[in-house]
């Protein structure tokens, strides 16, 4: 299973085209700050989207997060500017704990960041009982600092991979 991995479009409609176009994915994990972008796109597979802090006002009906499972694997998507995530992912991590999450997906930071964390390793919700995948895209819209940014979250046999891609 492939999917996309989205985030902070920030009005950069035609570079959700182009990414879709290149990476034709089995659904598209949208993390806020541009559902507009998204639910106005054609999209060719289905769409698992949570509303970012600049997503009030066109969709205050979409969720901040959601559960999911993919090929028998969770996944924990927030955009994480209710979590802090500009200090740190350790809010969202603890999120991701209590949810019993195998991936935790986050924006906001604007900035690609994978961290893959083993079971023990300490949270804010205890110990780890299973390893936890941590992942943010980066910006598509508006990056910090290099190129617009997106990932992928490859699905094997109920194991997570992730890849980044630039524009």
């Amino acid at each position: 299973m492939e999917l996309l991995i989205l985030s902070d479009t920030h009005g950069k409609r035609s570079r959700v085209r182009e990414v879709l176009e290149k990476s034709r994915p089995d659904a598209l994990l949208f993390l806020g700050d541009g559902l507009r972008d998204v639910e106005s796109a054609e999209l060719p597979c289905p769409l698992f989207a949570v509303r970012g802090n600049c997503d009030w006002t066109a969709f205050a009906d979409a969720p901040e997060e959601r559960l999911e499972t993919f090929g028998g694997v969770r996944v924990f998507l927030t955009h994480g500017h209710r979590y802090g995530v500009k200090s740190g992912p350790g809010a969202a991590l603890a999120a991701a704990v209590r949810q019993n999450a195998d991936v935790l997906l986050y924006g906001h930071v604007h900035e690609p960041h994978e961290e893959w964390l083993p079971a023990g390793t300490d949270t804010a919700a205890g110990p780890l009982q299973k390893p936890l995948l941590v992942v943010c895209p980066g910006s598509l819209g508006a990056p910090r600092s290099g190129e617009p940014s997106f990932a992928t979250l490859t699905i094997r046999n109920g194991t997570p991979l992730v890849g980044f891609g630039n524009l």
